[in-house]
């Protein structure tokens, strides 16, 4: 299981795909989803760390331009409140070839800074211990 990064309560702009059609008979390929609307999908949901599950459907959910079945959702910095696991859920039996499931790991402001900032990661000095 991979799972991306994200800033501790920060709002975050993540891509979110691929979304494909549902198929009809086995015969009928998987085809990506221009202009979907989250509205669309009847579950739809983050679970966070502590097990709160939150609502997305009001979330900011856009096109990726240029390439179909990929999308742009925002995330508030309630969204990423607690640090640990995250995730993402979207399905509709209906219209969705495959559910969308993806894991992210909230982790420490200066921790994410460091590594894909330009800021050094600071840390204290402390007594060594042997």
């Amino acid at each position: 299981m991979f799972s991306y990064q994200i800033r501790h309560e920060t709002q975050q702009k993540i891509r979110v795909g691929v979304l494909l059609t549902r198929q009809t008979k086995l015969t009928d390929p998987l085809n990506p989803i221009s202009g979907a609307q989250l509205s669309w999908y009847y579950w739809k949901y983050i679970v966070k760390a502590d097990e709160t599950i939150v609502n997305i459907g009001t979330h900011v959910w856009a096109d990726i331009p240029g390439c179909a079945g990929l999308y742009y959702l925002t995330l508030t910095s309630e969204d990423t409140n607690k640090l640990g696991s995250l995730v993402l859920y979207i399905n509709d039996s209906v219209s969705l070839g495959r559910p969308i499931l993806m894991y992210f790991e909230v982790i420490v402001k200066n921790v994410y800074d460091a590594k894909f900032g330009s800021d050094l990661l600071k840390v204290e000095p402390g007594a060594q211990k042997f």
